[in-house]
């Protein structure tokens, strides 16, 4: 046997519809933009990394000896990336009726409080778990601001196959007093969990180091932080210009800065690998200097509305070419579902929309999917290894069962995308989803839950 043949024989191909999105990328990517195969077939190698996607005729004769995965009645789809949760919330999810503020000393400081390690230990795989039956192949993860707990979540991560960015929270000022950290601690602590971590598993986990949002660090802390992220290529993950009252306290803490964007360029804080949620009342001068840094800006639309912070200006950030991802922002948002994150994201610009006659920018569902898989990979950075089906990325995707939905598509014609798109987005919810993959290792099976839960 020659060893192209031996190659061929370790591969693996399902057959399936497969949605993708494809091309350079423009600010409204639409229906046009994704490429819909109806009988198609992905080949995968050993390495979960993705060898071929075309039409199943002509892969079926180029790969025979490949292992043949029959999905025909299913469809295939880019794994959804999740650029915004908090892990150690998850209890206290779906508890409603207060702003930020209140919000996080009511409920979300004594959660964190009980972030233990034998609390991470127990909660953290049900979370990926639930990650994953939602078809989450990519999430960026705040853990709590004890480094053993969060050592606990990356064990968790590299066990269950997820791919993450993970970074312990960071607060050494106006928290209670049993999340407070001295500075250097904090500092020495994300500094071993980072070295520790990130890039682990040929880079499926990363680090992100996290300062909690400004009020909650002092200036020491913040430029250490910008240092120390430099130095060892990680992430930063914070929050920006979520909450009226979250915005008066930083003019209040940093008087010397000229805005809440300020603040964080000042510390040396924005880059291409700066994660910030939320940017809903960024000015046009905080705009420009993020898409001047190329920072990453997480929309969390059914957080926004859940604490009743405001509503994103999606449409122009997208018109400047920001690089935008979704974040469920558990549980300032109410549910993991990335379904429901891109049904918000429409729900919120329609409402911006509804005063004006023509905002000459919609927000459709090929959009909101485009920015939950491949607008979400490259916002974090990573376009080149995933967010969509292409050959050289990883092979994380998700398998959805929309039988349910589809017969009105058996009559193709005109408009047989932009339906497909429409429903998938308005009509699924974790029930579609049967198989999650990552880096082409089976993580998630709907029928063996179900099988467990008997």
């Amino acid at each position: 046997m020659n060893r192209q043949a031996s190659a061929e024989m370790s591969q693996k191909l399902f057959r399936a519809k497969l949605l993708t999105p494809e091309g350079t990328g423009r600010p409204a990517p639409g229906s046009g933009f994704w490429r819909l195969y109806d009988d198609g077939a992905l080949v995968i190698d050993t390495n979960g990394r993705i060898v071929s996607v075309g039409d199943y005729a002509d892969l079926a004769r180029e790969h025979s000896e490949a292992e043949k995965i029959d999905l025909s009645d299913k469809f295939i789809v880019p794994g959804f990336i999740d650029a915004h949760v908090h892990l150690p919330q998850y209890p206290a999810i779906g508890l409603y009726g207060r702003e930020l503020l209140d919000w996080l000393n009511a409920y979300i400081f004594p959660a964190e409080k009980e972030f233990t390690p034998k609390v991470a230990d127990s909660l953290s795989p049900i979370f990926f778990d639930r990650l994953l039956a939602y078809g989450v192949t990519t999430a960026a993860i705040y853990t709590s601001v004890r480094a053993d707990s969060t050592w606990k979540v990356f064990e968790w991560a590299e066990r269950k196959g997820i791919r993450a960015i993970i970074g312990k929270v960071m607060m050494d000022r106006n928290v209670p007093d049993y999340l407070r950290e001295d500075t250097r601690t904090s500092i020495a602590e994300s500094d071993q969990l980072c070295k520790a971590w990130h890039g682990q598993d040929d880079d499926r986990l990363l680090y992100a180091f996290t300062p909690r949002f400004a009020p909650s660090c002092s200036q020491e802390l913040l430029d250490k932080v910008g240092a120390l992220a430099r130095e060892r290529g990680a992430y930063v993950q914070t929050h920006l210009s979520e909450n009226s009252g979250e915005i008066k306290w930083v003019k209040q803490l940093f008087p010397e800065s000229r805005n809440y964007t300020d603040v964080y360029a000042r510390a040396g804080l924005l880059g291409p690998k700066t994660l910030l949620a939320h940017a809903i009342h960024i000015d046009q001068d905080e705009q420009r200097a993020l898409l001047a840094a190329e920072a990453c800006l997480v929309h969390c639309p059914t957080s926004n509305l859940f604490l009743k912070s405001g509503l994103m200006h999606l449409a122009e950030l997208l018109q400047m070419r920001h690089r935008v991802g979704l974040g469920s922002d558990v549980a300032g948002g109410p549910t993991l579902s990335p379904f429901s994150l891109m049904q918000a994201a429409i729900y919120v610009h329609n409402a911006r929309c509804l005063p004006l006659a023509n905002s000459g920018f919609d927000v459709t569902p090929g959009l909101v999917l485009y920015l939950a898989t491949l607008g979400g990979a490259r916002a974090l950075g990573l376009g080149r290894t995933t967010g969509s089906l292409e050959p050289g990325k990883d092979a994380d995707f998700v398998v959805l069962d929309l039988s349910s939905f589809d017969q009105s598509l058996a009559n193709r014609g005109e408009g047989e995308v932009d339906k497909l798109l429409s429903r998938l987005v308005f009509l699924s919810d974790d029930r579609n989803v049967e198989q999650t993959y990552v880096r082409g290792r089976l993580c998630y099976e709907r029928q063996q839950r179900n099988s467990a839960k008997r």
